[in-house]
Parts: C-alpha cells; sequence; structure tokens
C-alpha cells in the first residue's frame, strides 16, 4: 500500500511510520509543520521525494496538500495533523477521493456533517484512528443495525481525583500516567476536552446519539458496544497507539501480528464508573452538541480551546482556567446554525480574536 503521511513528525505520526514499515507498506511523502530537524531525518531514511510544510515553505515541493495528493497518488492519507488545521488536510484527501486514517478528531469536531456528506459522494472511507473509535469499529463489525448504545472510556488525565488544581504546571499537564501522546492531546485528556471531543466523533462516525462515557483509569478497556438484546461487546489491550494505527492501516482487516505485547490477566484490576458531567463540564458541552449536531458551538469549544491551550503553555493562564475560559466563551458568543462550510472558518476566526480580547 502507498500511503501518504501528514503531520508526520508528531506522537502519532512517528508511531504510524513505525507501523508502516512493520507492515511492509510504503511512505511516499509527508507534511509537518515546525519539527524541520526531525522531518530532514524521516524524509532521508524514508527515501521519501515528496513533502510539504506550511510554515517551512522553502523546504517543500509542492505548494499545498492537495498538489501533494496528486503527485504522490497515494491509497491511504494518514492525517495526524494536530488541530483545526488538520480540516484541510481531510477535505483535500476527500476531494481527491483517498481513504483516510483519521487520527485528526477536530475534522470531524468542526465540520462533522460535511465531512461525512462529501466523504459519502466520493466513495470514500475514513478508518478511525483514536484508540476508542478503532475499538468502537471493532466490537460493532457488521452489526450496525443491532446497536444500542456505544460506552466510550475515559483515562481521566493525570487530576481526575485531585481536588486542587490551582498550581499545576504545562510539565506535569503533558505527562499522562498511561498514554505517551503529544503535549495537546495531553492537556486535552486532563481537561477531559478530549473526551468531549471524541463523543462528538463517535456520533459522526457511528450515527447514534446514544454515547456514554465511563471512568476507566486503567485504559484497559478502550471501549464498550452495547447492543439491543444488552449484550456488551469490549475491545481490550495495552494502551498502545500503535495497535489501533495498524488497525486503520489495514482497513481493520489485519492478519498481521502486532507490534504489542499481549495483555496479561495476571492481577489485571479494571475499575469503572460513571462521569459527573456537573464537575467535568467537557461532558456536558459534548451533550449541548449532540442535541444540535448543526450548531457552532463545537467549532467555539475547539478554537477557544486551541487558543487557551497556547495561553497555559506560555505561562498567561492557570491550567483549570482553560475550562472555566470555555465555559464563559460558550456562555458570551452567540451559538448559531451552520449552514456553509465558510462559516466554520469565520466562527472559528471570531472565537480566536475573542478569547484573546478576554483574556487580555
Amino acid at each position: 500500500m502507498i500511503i501518504l503521511v501528514c503531520g508526520a513528525t508528531g506522537s502519532v505520526g512517528q508511531q504510524t511510520i513505525k507501523v508502516i514499515k512493520h507492515l511492509k507498506h510504503k511512505i511516499v511523502g509527508i507534511t509537518f509543520n515546525k519539527n524541520l530537524k526531525k522531518a530532514k531525518s524521516i524524509i532521508k531514511s524514508n527515501n521519501i521525494k515528496y513533502c510539504y510544510s506550511p510554515i517551512y515553505k522553502q523546504q517543500s515541493n509542492v505548494k499545498g496538500y492537495d498538489e501533494l495528493i496528486k503527485k504522490t497518488k497515494p491509497d491511504l492519507v494518514v492525517n495526524a495533523v494536530v488541530g483545526f488545521a488538520g480540516l484541510e488536510v481531510t477535505m483535500a484527501a476527500i476531494k481527491n477521493k483517498v481513504d483516510i486514517a483519521l487520527a485528526n478528531k477536530e475534522s470531524l469536531v468542526v465540520a462533522g456533517k460535511y465531512v461525512m456528506r462529501l466523504a459519502k459522494n466520493n466513495h470514500v472511507n475514513i478508518y478511525p484512528v483514536d484508540s476508542e473509535h478503532a475499538a468502537i469499529s471493532q466490537a460493532i463489525g457488521n452489526k450496525q443495525k443491532e446497536l444500542k448504545t456505544i460506552y466510550i472510556t475515559a483515562s481521566g488525565g493525570p487530576f481526575y481525583n485531585k481536588k486542587n488544581l490551582d498550581n499545576i504546571t504545562y510539565k506535569q499537564a503533558i505527562n499522562h500516567p498511561n498514554w505517551k501522546m503529544g503535549p495537546k492531546i495531553s492537556i486535552d485528556s486532563a481537561t477531559l476536552v478530549n473526551k468531549c471531543f471524541e463523543i462528538i466523533e463517535a456520533y459522526w462516525l457511528f450515527n447514534t446519539k446514544n454515547i456514554v462515557p465511563i471512568y476507566h483509569p486503567q485504559s484497559i478497556v478502550h471501549s464498550m458496544v452495547e447492543f439491543k438484546d444488552n449484550s456488551i461487546a469490549a475491545i481490550m489491550s495495552k494502551p498502545n497507539m500503535e495497535l489501533p494505527i495498524q488497525l486503520a492501516l489495514s482497513k481493520f482487516k489485519s492478519d498481521k501480528s502486532s507490534l504489542i505485547s499481549p495483555l496479561n490477566f495476571k492481577n489485571l484490576n479494571l475499575n469503572f464508573n460513571l462521569i459527573d458531567e456537573n464537575k467535568y463540564l467537557p461532558i456536558k458541552w459534548a451533550k449541548e452538541v449532540l442535541k444540535n449536531p448543526d450548531s457552532s458551538l463545537p467549532i467555539v469549544i475547539n478554537a477557544a480551546n486551541e487558543e487557551l491551550i497556547k495561553l497555559f503553555a506560555n505561562n498567561k493562564i492557570k491550567f483549570k482556567e482553560i475550562t472555566y475560559f470555555i465555559n464563559l466563551i460558550i456562555n458570551k458568543i452567540k451559538i448559531i446554525k451552520i449552514t456553509s462550510f465558510k462559516q466554520i472558518f469565520i466562527v472559528d476566526q471570531l472565537t480566536r480574536k475573542f478569547v484573546q480580547n478576554l483574556v487580555k
């Protein structure tokens, strides 16, 4: 299989390259953002001909994602770009009728209706890379019509049961107890904004609003599916992104051995509990989005979150103020119905300006 890896220098991107080598596929191109040194290393070690960076355009040999896809002619685009910027990659792949292994959940959070509709019209398959959504796909299999409820698990991050969040540092926030992830998603996991996004993503991928988040600190059960007969299927493995990446790259039909070690049931203790949405507001926000999926609410949440994380990283606000300010912004900005793709970008930019002015 010929694969284009977008966001190649990030955590998921680098793990994807490892999985591609394991599966004996070929990388025909990469995109990257700021990490030029790592990008050059990847290009050299994998004999890659085409690359693109929106930051280092002088180092690129194509003008954008669309040209990159046209020149590389991949069988699959891996979208591991972080944040709202990944939407451009998703849309470029779909317009060029190329299947996507999607790690960029923000594409579906901010533009789920447009992404899924265009993908259907262009006969493009979207294979989720998130461990939760990969697990849900496995658990449902060919029983979509029998689906009753999705239980999406949440590790809670490093501070779930911590009462005092006043002095949380950036270094502490990016140190997840179970997963090796990039800094942005690690902070999202710590605030539970990531779970908010995953609930919205699950709605678009699996066409159901019956989604229940479950606190599961061990990250062994990656998600569960309940069927109409009240039976529940759970997908379990060690917390390692290489497995869901391998599943997505194999279009969930892999017969290859996995890079991760098998689960050991000796002294394996698993805990589950419902999440208090009044305490963890991102869960409440997700439920509000599911009530009205066409609203601008998810765009506002995402844009505010991205800007506030930058401020936290630069010691401009405290960790606990990320969700505080998002909630404040949700209540101050007028939430509208999104009726065009162009509106998504307008709301995104307006929200970012609003955040900067509010925090000042």
